[in-house]
């Protein structure tokens, strides 16, 4: 099939770029505002910008699939740059999917965020009703209207995913928590725990992120999911767990240093119980996770000690 990639050059495109190119005829666009990957194999990443119409509706000609992954991903640079948010992800979204209608695309799949549900109750399902709370998550549940307006009225199959905390190792970098305790490690800085450490996050490894997306590829699916992890674990936990596997790759550990609560602004909302059903798509695609965060925290110390 003829698939186009957006945001080719980030931390999840980059990754999928590379794991479908051997199958597939990879189109891969990226605007280059934070990815820098320019090249993935035999595949060279285009200079577009989905969020002019014109570019929207020629990179879109002629494909089968388009996965939309571009756009600014993260809480920090959306409340920082609200108007360049605003663009990247609501505008373009409303052109790529726009120019999919016209072009006749058979799937469009699109990476949505757990932040749209806000501060939810305890067991988060699809169902759950979306409250987000700042710029990051109401930028993507719009994005998710103009995703499904085009599937209820123009007969777009859409897939959602609806993703937790994506951390891990791929062709190009993220600043996420776990890949920032793991920085901190090998720099041998102390780790900066702020407030109680009791907030609880959920992680899915970017390997697993990308796989979700072929299996909904090669299934041709449609649908919204939770797409997260199987471990939901605390702050605290999780900084154990880097100086446990730091001990056992490398030899030493590092201090943890306690400082006061930063306040909500800025970064995701903190809970401290909750539990990310990914039932649906478990079983509607078969998709399981198969990295552990301790697993994949030695992974990252081993290749990022070799390197540094």
């Amino acid at each position: 099939m003829k698939i186009l990639i957006t945001g080719a050059a980030g931390f999840i495109g980059s990754l999928l770029v590379d794991i479908l190119r051997h199958d597939h005829e990879i189109r891969a666009i990226d605007n280059f505002s934070t990815g820098d990957v320019r090249q993935v194999g035999d595949v060279t990443v285009e200079e577009m910008d989905v969020a002019e119409p014109e570019q929207a509706a020629e990179m879109v000609r002629g494909q089968d699939v388009v996965v939309h992954l571009a756009g600014y991903t993260g809480i920090p640079v959306c409340e920082n740059d609200p108007e360049g948010a605003a663009r990247n992800i609501l505008v373009a979204t409303k052109h790529i999917t726009d120019a999919a209608v016209k072009a006749g695309v058979q799937q469009l799949l699109y990476p949505s965020t757990f932040a749209v549900y806000g501060i939810p109750p305890h067991h988060i399902t699809e169902e759950t009703p979306r409250a987000p709370i700042g710029m990051y998550g109401n930028l993507r549940a719009g994005a998710e209207y103009v995703l499904l307006a085009a599937q209820q009225l123009d007969g777009l199959p859409v897939v959602i995913f609806r993703q937790s905390n994506i951390y891990g190792r791929s062709i190009a970098k993220k600043r996420s928590l776990l890949n920032i305790l793991v920085e901190q490690v090998l720099k041998r800085e102390p780790i900066t725990m702020y407030g109680s450490g009791e907030q609880v996050r959920n992680f899915l490894h970017v390997r697993d992120t990308a796989n979700a997306f072929k299996l909904a590829i090669d299934q041709r699916a449609s649908g919204l999911y939770n797409l997260g992890g199987t471990e939901t674990i605390s702050v605290r936990s999780l900084i154990q767990t880097v100086n446990d596997a730091a001990e056992s790759t490398l030899g030493y550990t590092v201090p943890v240093e306690r400082k006061p609560d930063r306040g909500a602004a800025g970064r995701e909302v903190d809970l401290t119980d909750f539990h990310f059903d990914i039932s649906k798509v478990q079983g509607a695609l078969g998709f399981q996770p198969k990295l552990t965060v301790r697993d994949a925290v030695e992974e990252l110390l081993k290749r990022e000690a070799s390197v540094t």
